[in-house]
Protein backbone atom coordinates (compact mmCIF):
# COMPACT_ATOMS: atom_id res chain seq x y z
CA UNK A 1 0.00 0.00 0.00
CA UNK A 2 1.24 3.05 -0.95
CA UNK A 3 2.24 5.85 1.65
CA UNK A 4 0.01 8.98 1.36
CA UNK A 5 0.24 12.14 3.08
CA UNK A 6 -2.59 13.80 5.56
CA UNK A 7 -2.47 17.22 6.95
CA UNK A 8 -4.19 17.77 10.34
CA UNK A 9 -6.98 20.02 11.09
CA UNK A 10 -6.87 23.34 13.39
CA UNK A 11 -8.70 20.79 16.14
CA UNK A 12 -5.44 18.07 15.07
CA UNK A 13 -8.15 15.57 13.33
CA UNK A 14 -7.10 13.38 10.01
CA UNK A 15 -8.82 11.43 8.15
CA UNK A 16 -7.91 8.14 7.58
CA UNK A 17 -7.45 7.14 3.45
CA UNK A 18 -10.35 5.23 2.44
CA UNK A 19 -7.67 2.73 1.68
CA UNK A 20 -6.33 2.37 4.02
CA UNK A 21 -9.89 1.84 6.28
CA UNK A 22 -10.66 -0.69 3.88
CA UNK A 23 -7.73 -2.64 4.16
CA UNK A 24 -8.08 -2.45 8.16
CA UNK A 25 -11.81 -2.66 7.97
CA UNK A 26 -11.87 0.43 9.93
CA UNK A 27 -15.61 2.00 10.28
CA UNK A 28 -16.96 4.74 12.78
CA UNK A 29 -17.44 1.97 15.26
CA UNK A 30 -14.20 0.63 15.43
CA UNK A 31 -12.12 1.77 18.33
CA UNK A 32 -8.61 2.48 17.97
CA UNK A 33 -5.53 2.38 20.67
CA UNK A 34 -3.35 5.69 19.99
CA UNK A 35 0.18 6.12 21.12
CA UNK A 36 3.41 7.69 20.45
CA UNK A 37 6.86 5.50 19.52
CA UNK A 38 9.55 7.56 19.41
CA UNK A 39 8.89 10.23 16.67
CA UNK A 40 5.90 8.15 15.28
CA UNK A 41 1.79 8.56 16.51
CA UNK A 42 1.14 5.62 16.08
CA UNK A 43 -2.84 4.00 15.61
CA UNK A 44 -3.98 0.77 15.85
CA UNK A 45 -7.53 -0.99 15.56
CA UNK A 46 -8.39 -2.69 18.94
CA UNK A 47 -10.74 -5.53 19.23
CA UNK A 48 -13.71 -5.83 21.36
CA UNK A 49 -11.80 -8.82 23.28
CA UNK A 50 -9.09 -6.42 23.92
CA UNK A 51 -11.55 -3.48 25.27
CA UNK A 52 -13.06 -6.82 27.61
CA UNK A 53 -9.80 -7.82 29.00
CA UNK A 54 -8.50 -3.90 29.76
CA UNK A 55 -11.76 -3.54 31.77
CA UNK A 56 -11.23 -6.59 33.69
CA UNK A 57 -7.71 -5.24 34.39
CA UNK A 58 -8.78 -2.19 35.76
CA UNK A 59 -11.47 -4.31 37.89
CA UNK A 60 -9.58 -6.30 39.32
CA UNK A 61 -7.31 -4.12 39.95
CA UNK A 62 -9.20 -1.69 42.04
CA UNK A 63 -10.69 -4.96 43.58
CA UNK A 64 -6.61 -5.95 44.32
CA UNK A 65 -6.66 -9.14 43.35
CA UNK A 66 -3.48 -11.12 43.26
CA UNK A 67 -1.91 -12.59 39.87
CA UNK A 68 -2.60 -15.82 41.51
CA UNK A 69 -6.67 -15.33 42.29
CA UNK A 70 -6.63 -13.62 38.42
CA UNK A 71 -5.02 -16.94 37.42
CA UNK A 72 -7.83 -19.12 39.39
CA UNK A 73 -10.63 -17.13 38.37
CA UNK A 74 -9.74 -17.45 34.60
CA UNK A 75 -9.17 -20.95 34.48
CA UNK A 76 -12.58 -21.47 36.19
CA UNK A 77 -14.42 -19.31 33.72
CA UNK A 78 -12.55 -21.01 30.51
CA UNK A 79 -13.55 -24.06 31.67
CA UNK A 80 -17.24 -22.91 32.02
CA UNK A 81 -17.22 -21.68 28.73
CA UNK A 82 -15.92 -24.71 27.21
CA UNK A 83 -18.22 -26.69 28.64
CA UNK A 84 -21.26 -24.23 27.31
CA UNK A 85 -19.75 -24.32 24.31
CA UNK A 86 -18.37 -27.65 23.43
CA UNK A 87 -20.38 -29.45 26.39
CA UNK A 88 -18.89 -31.72 29.12
CA UNK A 89 -16.95 -33.75 27.28
CA UNK A 90 -14.52 -31.32 26.26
Amino acid sequence: MKEQFVKPTERGQVTIPKEMREKLQINQNTRLRIYVDGNKVVLEPVSPLDLVFKELEVEARAKGFTRQELDEEITAVRERLMKELYGEGQ
